[in-house]
């Protein structure tokens, strides 16, 4: 019998945004800011799978991917319920259609990503441009 590799899954800030800048760095064409998650070929992406070619996934959604969330995008008209953290820590119910699920949790793919980077909501970068969520990433990395 034979071991498998099992790779850890990131859980300090600085090692989340290592592991997502390194993810980017090797599947640049997945990068786009424009997207939390676009999948093209299938609904949910489990985090140990990589994203199919054509799909596209922000620095939000490369975050709540590689730290153990499967993300799951619904055609638009199909929304479900999830749980949202507003600017106070406060959660709430909302509808979405794009979103990251463990287990029966469902939440917003920016709040998984800001809670794995240990950013407040102020400090969030996920309505720039690519060059900036990346330089950000950076930063928390340490690189």
């Amino acid at each position: 019998m034979t071991d498998t590799e099992v790779t850890p899954k990131p859980e300090t800030p600085a090692a989340v945004a290592s592991a997502v800048l390194s993810a980017i760095e090797a599947q640049p064409n997945v990068f786009n800011m424009d997207n939390w998650a676009y999948l093209p070929e299938a609904l949910r992406l489990p985090p140990e799978e990589a994203p199919a070619c054509g799909s596209q996934l922000c620095a939000a959604g490369w975050t709540a991917h590689l730290t153990g969330w499967t993300l799951v995008s619904l055609p638009s008209e199909e929304q479900t319920e999830v749980t949202g953290t507003d600017d106070d820590g406060d959660e709430y119910e909302t509808l979405a259609s794009v979103y990251a699920e463990r287990g029966e949790e469902r939440r917003l793919i920016c709040d998984v990503a800001a809670k794995a980077l240990g950013l407040r909501p102020s400090e969030t970068f996920w309505y720039v441009d690519a060059p900036t969520a990346l330089k950000r990433l950076r930063e928390i990395a340490g690189r």
